[in-house]
């Protein structure tokens, strides 16, 4: 069995066609999902789906650092509070803080410093509910890993995922050296032809700290990139496929045990 441990259902692309997304999950034996919140609505929306879907389908709530590098910085506290309000009325969906992180791809030339300096913010206050509802954290980094390590460091945060990971193998290093709760999930781009930093981290992690993702509707696996521009929960199978094809181990160890790390991450 698989488990797309990061998906976005609420996005345009799926979430008009949530029924049919659902059957193509099962009928790839992709049985768990976790819909990864983006914003405040985003995460209730994320919400919506896993109580529409019931037993095997979670959410987590979190603001994207794109999404806050344009906020005031004094509204982090208020906005963590609504958090914490939607995620203590429901505990039973909602298995993890984020997405949160760093993303200085994405900052606006001219405003590079003011925004970088927005999203460490974010992230911290992100890292302290974390810590205060003791709840892992899903972490998005992209041109940021020096900080996106500090910042981890020392907030004291033990327990997180770094989703759709990007960086190379040192960057893996020095969170594993960090802490035994870290844990590194790759999605579709690990397929990629150019991906070969990212796919030598995959070959050299031990198989106990993988997780598999879609990042759905976004990252369709290179295997069916000429087909389909909306990428969707069931294609976890094809990145789950090329990850056998990178690991030593038997491939039915590599799929139990990648099922057996993504539910011991969220706590299910």
């Amino acid at each position: 069995m698989i488990f797309d441990t990061h998906c976005h259902g609420y996005w345009n692309g799926l979430t008009h066609r949530l029924d049919e997304v659902r059957r193509n999950m099962l009928a790839e034996g992709v049985t768990r999902s976790v819909h990864i919140g983006t914003g405040l609505e985003m995460s209730r929306k994320a919400l919506d789906i896993a109580r529409d879907w019931g037993a095997d389908t979670w959410c987590t709530a979190g603001l994207h650092p794109f999404g806050c590098q344009d906020l005031d910085p004094l509204s982090a506290a208020e906005l963590m509070a609504e958090f914490e309000k939607l995620i203590q009325a429901n505990r039973d969906k909602i298995v993890a803080i984020g997405e949160t992180g760093l993303d200085y791809f994405h900052v606006t030339r001219g405003r590079e410093t003011e925004q970088k300096m927005t999203q460490r913010i974010f992230f911290a206050a992100h890292a302290e509910l974390a810590l205060h509802l003791d709840l892992p954290l899903v972490v998005h980094t992209r041109d940021a890993s020096a900080d996106t390590l500090t910042l981890l460091k020392e907030h004291g945060i033990r327990r997180a995922v770094i989703h759709c990971f990007s960086e190379d193998p040192e960057f893996a290093r020095e969170l594993m050296d960090w802490s035994s709760g870290i844990y590194f999930s790759f999605s579709g781009i690990l397929t990629y032809q150019r991906a070969l930093a990212v796919q030598e981290t995959a070959r050299a992690l031990p198989l106990g700290r993988i997780l598999v993702e879609t990042d759905a509707p976004f990252l369709v696996p290179q295997v069916l990139r000429d087909k389909y521009t909306v990428n969707e929960p069931a294609f976890t199978r094809h990145v789950m496929d090329f990850l056998k094809t990178l690991r030593i181990e038997p491939a039915n160890v590599v799929e139990e045990t990648v099922w057996e790390n993504s539910n011991r991450f969220y706590g299910v």
